[in-house]
């Protein structure tokens, strides 16, 4: 069996704070192959950002990992991550914010390049120019020396896409890369993506509001809630069946599906307040006493898993 590019197991991700001990991951587990894609799913507060946080070692100070491992080409990032700088990269959400905007373009990406790739600056400037051109910045030799200002939004994600590969990484990791640009930029992004992606061979772990998006990008979809997995499965078979009781509300309130503009009752609870037993059974239309007694385990069937015992029974 081919070894994992990325395998996050029983990951638990915890924050001290003025109200108690706020759980934010519990038991997280997940796989991408080499050359495969992950979609994350889920309303905001349900962990998603933390766990790209933990994947990149970059998470918040006094966060814990009291649980769980996350390794990577076969080794744990939570044991050190410096080895692995520029073999992941990672496509942030905002592109106005994640460049800074006294330096040029270019000089920012190159310092990247020279921290974490071989090979001299003339060398790296050549790669970099190649990289403007496959990211489709016009002009691409000039684009190094201009200034993130002189960039529109959908040119300053390519900037960011182009720094993503500019190391040469086996794991691509994007933060809702769309979110900030109009419905043409977003489909312009999301098609370049997906070719560099298949071009490179690239792993990809894709967050995202957006079950279209995921369906135009990820193999498999991962469902979270409240810090856990609900729902685990191939893209096309949990959007044309979902399982969890979550997982179909979501997929109803997506305008392509939803006929009115009712969403889910109730909120994600506070990470520091966690219901008993499952977590989602307060807002479930399917809850049942059982249900707040003892969380649910993740029941793999086949090439999918869910967290609800409930899982086949219809709504009504």
């Amino acid at each position: 069996m081919t070894q994992p590019l990325l395998a996050v197991e029983g990951l638990a991700v915890a924050l001290r704070t003025d109200h108690g001990l706020a759980r934010i991951l519990d038991d997280v587990a997940l796989t991408i192959p080499p050359g495969g894609s992950l979609g994350v799913v889920g309303e905001s507060g349900c962990g998603k950002s933390t766990l790209l946080r933990a994947i990149l070692g970059i998470l918040p100070k006094g966060a814990t990992t009291p649980s769980g491992r996350i390794r990577f080409q076969g080794r744990d990032l939570l044991a050190g991550a410096d080895w692995a700088r520029g073999r992941i990269g990672f496509v942030p959400q905002d592109p106005y914010l994640s460049l800074n905007p006294v330096f040029r373009a270019g000089d920012q990406i190159l310092e990247i390049m020279r921290r974490h790739a071989p090979g001299s600056r003339a060398d790296h400037r050549r790669k970099l120019v190649e990289l403007f051109r496959a990211v489709q910045l016009p002009e691409p030799a000039a684009a190094l020396d201009k200034y993130p200002h002189q960039f529109s939004g959908g040119q300053r994600q390519r900037l960011l896409i182009a720094a993503a590969l500019a190391c040469d990484p086996a794991l691509l990791i994007a933060d809702e890369p769309t979110t900030a640009l109009d419905v043409t930029t977003q489909r312009e992004i999301l098609g370049l993506l997906k070719r560099l992606v298949a071009e490179r061979g690239l792993g990809l772990l894709f967050v995202t509001h957006d079950f279209g998006v995921l369906a135009t990008l990820c193999d498999r979809v991962a469902v979270l809630y409240a810090g856990q997995v609900a729902e685990l499965g191939p893209t096309r078979a949990v959007l044309d069946t979902p399982w969890h009781p979550y997982t179909r509300l979501l997929l109803a309130c997506h305008p392509d599906r939803a006929t009115t503009l009712a969403g889910i009752p109730g909120t994600v609870p506070a990470a520091t307040a966690q219901p008993s037993g499952c977590r989602f059974h307060p807002r479930c239309p399917l809850a049942q006493p059982a249900c707040a007694a003892a969380p649910p385990a993740l029941l793999a069937l086949g090439e999918r898993a869910v967290a609800c015992p409930r899982h086949e029974v219809p709504f009504g």
